[in-house]
């Protein structure tokens, strides 16, 4: 399975991701193909579709936030992104910097491997929990589990209060 099989649901993920994240620099075609980019230089070729899945979630997620860094830049100081982990959350009560959260979904994956995964597949993906489950092949209801307690070390790690994690 190759980057092209892949290609409309990378399509679809990439548009979700930039309503989500506001970006105003990228077009859903310019984070698809930096993504193609930089899966490019992967040495090897993916092994299923899963593997797949990984790498353009990894890939988008870099290309966010390498595009959040050079915005920050130019910007000096400006307001950077802010983001949520929960959709049904209204931003101002429960955002954050894109760049923190992707240093904080780094410490989470260095803690708990797994927990890092899901959060990066579902929250830099939009891949569903149940697909989750399938791509890991774990059961459902233990990626719900990684979910939630990894919302709440993340939350935590950024310096919010546990108590205002949503449900997903």
């Amino acid at each position: 399975m190759d980057f092209d099989d892949v290609y409309a649901e990378v399509k679809r993920i990439a548009h979700a991701q930039l309503e989500k994240h506001a970006s105003q620099t990228l077009s859903t075609t310019d984070l698809v193909h930096e993504a193609y980019l930089k899966l490019a230089q992967y040495p090897a070729q993916p092994e299923n579709r899963e593997h797949t899945i990984s790498l353009v979630v990894r890939a988008l997620r870099q290309v966010l936030i390498d595009t959040a860094r050079r915005r920050q830049a130019q910007k000096r100081g400006a307001h950077p992104t802010r983001v949520t982990l929960d959709p049904n959350f209204a931003a101002a009560d429960a955002g954050h910097d894109l760049l923190a959260l992707d240093q904080a979904i780094t410490q989470l994956k260095a803690q708990n491997e797994r927990m890092g995964v899901v959060v990066e597949l579902h929250f830099f993906g939009g891949v569903s929990f149940e697909e989750i489950a399938d791509l890991l092949k774990v059961d459902r209801r233990t990626i719900y589990r990684d979910w939630a307690a990894a919302r709440v070390l993340i939350v935590h790690m950024l310096g919010g209060p546990s108590g205002t994690v949503g449900a997903a």
